[in-house]
């Protein structure tokens, strides 16, 4: 099911239809939807194409392997080649518009020493005829953003750089179109929006029935993907493993991960949290009015799949073993998971502010994200966790996960809690109610469920 990436297929349309261009390269993590897309975007390409999908083995099984690709294209038998540079160069015999499309190029590269297969790749993209365009495609993330940097042989070579993430949370919703809007909110907050989990879940089941199913079974599919797929670019450097540990599904800082993991205050940690953050699996947050405090700045986990599973099946590994799993649910999940769904029902507030708020309030805002506030009266301080920045003042949205509407009461309750805060200038209050509201009230932005999902 291919859902989304309009803005992702209309750029590979238009590179592979324009004269200028050569080379692009399209990453992102295992399973995400890379081969889906550039599967359904090169169907309208002009010529013909090459898809080879590189193997992790030796540099000459994978030469061998598109030597046979570019043989049957040709339809003549070739010679056996030392580099990829030779079967490039045979290729130009071919005059038809082509594209070459390395799938998983990350196995060629570390096939060799170095930055050897990158050096010979810059030579192949520099000598390609103006028929051919060639896509580099990987799933290892960091590897493949060092073909980015400027020290790397095939820096300034790409005409087209296509990072592939989750699908936005509204596009989700189409692997379950039939859910009510709290229990949307409920599916993405626990299983998040990578299409090869989501295509795998079964809504009629419910909530429940499903978490069974895909995190506490030894075989469940959301377990394999973690354990065995997604964290096989981890397991590579073991300690990215224990950082998420000690994040799960709090708010943690560098200090309090350093601390924990008793690692010297030597500043590798930040290189270790940024291969992280590279992988989208962890956010750094600071409040937006406060963007130069480094105290404040905390991390999360920021995929919603990675955080479950850290919440309740990382840490419950005996547990999980031994008790039934409809047993493990009711006492290690049922009494925090409607906790766990309300802190990640924030980041869908935040995102469709994102995208709506300038509609919403009638001017464009600066920045979307958190507010610190001090209250030196009452000796508190505290966190706002969707809030909007302007050029004249700060509009502040309380996220609200109930199972019911919103009552007006409520709101003039919260309105008069942060009215209490002492020194947060000009502020603009909204409420988001995933059940909406039992009445409107006038003085409020206010967004419901169905406003979330009509995106």
């Amino acid at each position: 099911m291919f859902v989304g990436r309009e803005s992702e297929l209309k750029a590979l349309t238009e590179f592979m239809n324009a004269a200028e261009t050569k080379a692009a390269t399209v990453y992102g993590r295992r399973r995400i939807g890379k081969t889906t897309l550039l599967r359904k975007a090169i169907v309208d390409a002009p010529g013909k194409t090459i898809f080879f999908e590189a193997l992790d083995g030796r540099y000459e099984t994978n030469l061998n392997l598109l030597a046979k690709q570019v043989s049957d294209l040709l339809g003549a038998p070739l010679g056996s080649f030392q580099h990829h540079l030779d079967l490039f160069h045979t290729l130009q015999l071919y005059k038809e518009p082509l594209t070459i499309v390395i799938d998983e190029y990350q196995f060629l590269k570390q096939s060799r020493t170095g930055n050897e297969v990158d050096s010979e790749f810059k030579q192949i993209i520099d000598q390609l005829p103006g028929n051919m365009k060639l896509i580099l495609t990987g799933s290892h993330v960091t590897m493949m953003k060092e073909l980015l940097e400027q020290d790397n042989p095939l820096f300034g070579r790409f005409q087209l750089v296509m990072r592939v993430d989750e699908l936005e949370y509204w596009q989700a919703q189409a692997f379950y179109p039939n859910l009510p809007v709290y229990d949307k909110a409920c599916f993405h907050s626990v299983f998040g929006a990578c299409p090869y989990i989501l295509e795998n879940l079964n809504p009629a089941l419910g909530l429940r029935d499903n978490i069974i199913n895909m995190f506490v079974r030894q075989n469940g599919l959301a377990r394999i993907y973690i354990e065995y797929i997604l964290f096989k670019e981890i397991g590579k450097v073991s300690i990215l493993n224990d950082i998420l540990r000690v994040i799960g599904n709090g708010k943690v800082r560098y200090s309090q991960i350093e601390n924990s993991l008793n690692l010297p205050s030597n500043g590798l940690l930040s290189k270790y949290l940024g291969m992280l953050q590279d992988m989208g699996l962890i956010a750094s947050i600071t409040p937006i009015n406060k963007k130069n405090d480094r105290k404040k700045a905390y991390y999360a986990i920021a995929d919603n799949l990675v955080r479950f599973y850290y919440t309740y099946i990382y840490p419950n590994g005996s547990s999980i073993i031994h008790l039934r799993e409809e047993d493990f649910y009711d006492s290690h999940i049922k009494p925090s998971i409607g906790t766990f769904i309300s802190m990640r029902f924030e980041s869908i507030v935040r995102d469709y502010l994102r995208i709506k708020v300038a509609e919403l309030e009638g001017t464009t805002p600066l920045d979307i994200g958190t507010f610190w506030y001090d209250d030196p009266k009452t000796k508190t301080n505290g966190e706002f966790d969707c809030a909007v920045r302007f050029d004249d003042h700060f509009s502040l949205y309380e996220a609200k996960f109930y199972t019911r509407p919103m009552s007006a009461a409520e709101m003039r309750a919260e309105a008069a809690q942060v009215g209490n805060a002492q020194g947060l200038g000009v502020i603009r209050l909204g409420f988001a109610s995933v059940n909406g509201f039992e009445e409107a009230v006038d003085d409020y932005i206010l967004i419901d469920g169905e406003d979330l999902y009509s995106l």
